[in-house]
């Protein structure tokens, strides 16, 4: 692979990273965080939401670096190392939806399971292979 074709992966990383943080705001009402966090302590609430807020933030990063400055990811050994991170990342967030998440939810809306699981793993091969042919 080519750097050209390297930016241009990324760069649709970026797109699809955008799309998962309006993806988040979407989760929230879906699956009533509001509502089913009602009866949880206050702490264990404002950290859910916290984590919640700081996860999107950095996908968000991501996002931005991706589509603004992806020949910075290609450039040298830190952009190597955060894209080899990220290829894991996202390659183990795969290995979470289809170990961890309830079964029967993944199959009552498997249309949703199977296009995040293709968004998944797509970022995975974008991230690993920016980080393998630098």
């Amino acid at each position: 692979m080519n750097a050209l074709q390297l930016e241009f992966g990324l760069r649709g990383a970026g797109v699809i990273l955008l799309g998962l943080v309006v993806a988040n705001f979407v989760a929230a009402g879906r699956f009533g965080y509001a509502r089913n966090l009602a009866g949880a302590e206050a702490m264990v609430r404002q950290i859910f939401y916290v984590h919640c807020a700081y996860i999107v933030a950095i996908i968000a990063a991501l996002a931005v670096l991706c589509l603004g400055w992806p020949h910075l990811l290609l450039e040298d050994g830190m952009g190597r190392v955060l894209c080899g991170f990220f290829g894991i990342f996202w390659g183990s967030r795969v290995v979470v939806q289809l170990t961890y998440y309830d079964r029967e939810l993944r199959r009552r809306d498997r249309g949703w399971d199977v296009f995040f699981l293709g968004v998944f793993a797509v970022l995975s091969a974008v991230f690993t292979l920016a980080a393998i042919f630098q």
